[in-house]
């Protein structure tokens, strides 16, 4: 079954999770915990259930434009969504985007996406989506081409906090 180190490993990624304000995805990490103590040897059920491990809230922004799993639907459905975004200048911006991925940091969560406004990839912190509506229209994701497109650009933290390709990150990007 698990050793001592895979079942810590499980209970400090449920708690990491907790980071995303992701409230669906946090539930389901709790659940998946509650139903691996159950089937774990005896020995090891306290180091999932009552860990001795802290792991901090983070400074990731909350999110309340937008439900991630929302995006997350999207990205498995390969579903339009309109989004209203706000730029780290303030500006609004009205979008339709193809979703493609999330990325995870420890202090902002990133849809990657095909925007169709730009005509280019951009991402977007999903702080910073104040609306979003999950649209009929759906997109070919072409067998994973978009994803693989995107996870080929460079990544790189920007000192403003947000994230994302070296290329697509300009004042003028509005991302």
């Amino acid at each position: 079954m698990f050793t001592s180190e895979e079942a810590d490993a499980i209970a400090i990624g449920v708690r990491l999770l907790r980071r995303l304000r992701d409230a669906r995805l946090q539930q389901a990490a709790e659940s998946v915990l509650a139903k691996l103590a159950i089937v774990v040897p005896e020995p090891l059920q306290p180091h999932l259930v009552s860990a001795p491990i802290y792991v901090s809230d983070g400074d990731a922004p909350p999110v309340t434009g937008v439900d991630p799993a929302v995006l997350r639907d999207a990205i498995h459905e390969a579903r339009k969504v309109a989004i209203a975004y706000i730029d780290e200048r303030g500006l609004h911006t009205q979008r339709t985007i193809r979703p493609i991925a999330m990325a995870y940091y420890v202090d902002v969560t990133v849809l990657g996406a095909w925007c169709e406004l730009r005509n280019d990839f951009r991402n977007f912190r999903v702080d910073r989506i104040s609306n979003a509506e999950l649209l009929d229209e759906r997109f070919i994701a072409e067998s994973g081409r978009l994803l693989a497109e995107w996870l080929a650009l460079p990544k790189r933290r920007s000192d403003e906090g947000t994230v994302g390709p070296k290329e697509l990150v300009s004042p003028a990007a509005a991302i």
